[in-house]
């Protein structure tokens, strides 16, 4: 109807002697929705649909690195999304994932690009949180233009984020720490990546580990999102069918709580330890990210369990190091616990790459963040593989194609030594490929799934000096265990006093 007025008062005006051709048009929009009818990317500004900023200092997305788009001539930009957890459940490892993609960035621009390209990233905080991570994927996609993205952080959210906004765009994810086995058979459209490993092998490592002390009665506490159901689901699977427990109603004491702060979740968290008490099992598994994790052992002051914890716990937190971050009160919990996490990097290569991230950024790598240094330059080879297919407009699709020729042929090393040979090989038609090996460690990639393996390690809090002591991988990730170190290592009076 805006237009039929617009139309009419332009016959009717210029039907009038005299009439000047200035014209008062009524205004195209009120709010940011009224402009979703001309193009997406558009926000309502007094009464006029313009272009949204590609970053806001009020919104998800934040920050530029690398090459800037917005200033750069067009066509030389290939613009990418990182959408992390730099708040919210996930907050401690958003920033360290980010430095991750900014250093990779950086030395894939300072050796000249990608195939004459530079990298542009336009980062966003998910929040840890879907609706969040929602409107910042749709705002990489429809005002970045990006056809690939690093995230997201959580494993529910980056499902989430991937089935409501990337999978339809056809837009490429690599998430660097989403663990959830229901990502690896997702009908994603081989879209969906992760350099971080499945928790099936987290879970298989823990379940061998309680068959390992001997066990005969666990309790398994878990978040009640795709991260904690899914570790929860691969241990109890993987003990239930070792016929090694027995798996009964008696045996294994399963309990959830909400993902989601606040009173509903401190209820369920206390339900939850009192119905340990009643059970009373040897052993407690708790599946948790940090700040609910420290409230529920916090519930469990004095109750005397012994808890096995996994990576979504794995910081210096539980210590109460940070003023600002009260830790666990009972230390007879802290001297006893051990944990889970994929395999710390290591090797020559990772050595590198910390002395890079250190130098840069005046810290030691985070969790993850090698992880997500390979997360973006294996889209910067995808990219060159997509090129060498002869694929002119690149999108997701095409992307993902490049990836499959990741695992076999000549060893690559990830960083700028190896970088320019893969972009030659690469580029120079549809067959080449190279073997990539990342600075997270081997990236054997299942192109089914879209994952690569990892071992397993373990770890204890050393309190004394307020450290996390890693205790040495106990799985590779095929089928060899080790768990000497583990049993050997018990804590000392006082507490971390003997390790």
């Amino acid at each position: 109807m805006r237009t039929l007025r617009a139309g009419f008062l332009i016959a009717t005006l210029t039907a009038l002697p005299g009439c000047s051709a200035v014209l008062d048009f009524d205004d195209e929009c009120a709010i940011d929705s009224d402009c979703d009818a001309i193009a997406v990317g558009l926000r309502c500004d007094a009464g006029f649909c313009i272009a949204k900023d590609l970053i806001s200092p009020t919104g998800p997305c934040d920050r530029i690195y690398g090459e800037d788009p917005r200033t750069a001539p067009p066509g030389t930009v290939l613009t990418i999304g990182t959408l992390l957890p730099r708040s919210g459940a996930l907050g401690a490892f958003g920033d360290g994932m980010d430095n991750g993609v900014r250093l990779a960035v950086s030395e894939i621009n300072q050796s000249g690009g990608v195939l004459g390209m530079k990298l542009g990233v336009v980062s966003c905080d998910d929040g840890t949180d879907s609706a969040k991570a929602e409107v910042a994927a749709r705002h990489l996609i429809e005002v970045g233009k990006v056809s690939a993205i690093v995230g997201a952080g959580a494993s529910g959210v980056t499902i989430e984020s991937f089935n409501r906004v990337a999978k339809a765009a056809r837009v490429l994810m690599i998430s660097p720490s989403a663990t959830s086995p229901a990502i690896s058979n997702l009908p994603d459209d081989g879209l969906l990546w992760r350099t971080a490993p499945s928790d099936a092998v987290q879970g298989r490592a823990i379940a061998e580990y309680v068959l390992k002390r001997g066990y005969k009665k666990i309790g398994i506490i878990n978040r009640n999102d795709a991260y904690g159901n899914g570790l929860a689901a691969a241990i109890q699977a993987l003990l239930c069918s070792s016929g090694k427990f027995a798996c009964t109603s008696d045996t294994i004491f399963p309990f959830t709580y909400s993902d989601q702060p606040g009173g509903t979740q401190v209820d369920q968290q206390r339900n939850a330890v009192a119905a340990m008490v009643n059970k009373a099992p040897e052993a407690v598994i708790l599946i948790a990210y940090v700040q609910d994790g420290i409230d529920l052992l916090n519930l469990a002051n004095g109750k005397g369990f012994q808890w096995i914890l996994t990576d979504g716990m794995r910081d210096t937190d539980l210590l109460g190091v940070d003023q600002n971050q009260p830790g666990v009160t009972d230390q007879s919990i802290l001297c006893s616990l051990v944990g889970t996490n994929p395999a710390s990097p290591s090797g020559e290569l990772f050595d590198a790459f910390a002395f890079s991230y250190e130098g840069q950024f005046g810290a030691p790598p985070a969790t993850f963040s090698a992880n997500a240094y390979d997360a973006a330059y294996l889209i910067g080879l995808a990219y060159a593989a997509a090129r060498g297919a002869g694929v002119t407009e690149i999108n997701g699709r095409s992307l993902a194609e490049g990836l499959t020729r990741l695992a076999q042929g000549s060893r690559i090393a990830l960083g700028v030594s190896d970088f320019g040979t893969a972009l030659t090989t690469l580029s120079s038609g549809r067959t080449g490929t190279v073997d990539v090996v990342g600075v997270s460690g081997p990236l054997d990639f299942d192109s089914s799934l879209g994952e690569a393996p990892s071992g397993i390690e373990m770890w204890r809090l050393d309190v004394s000096r307020g450290q996390i002591k890693n205790l040495g991988v106990v799985y590779d990730g095929q089928a060899s265990y080790d768990f000497d170190v583990v049993l050997q290592d018990q804590p000392g009076p006082p507490c971390g006093a003997t390790r």
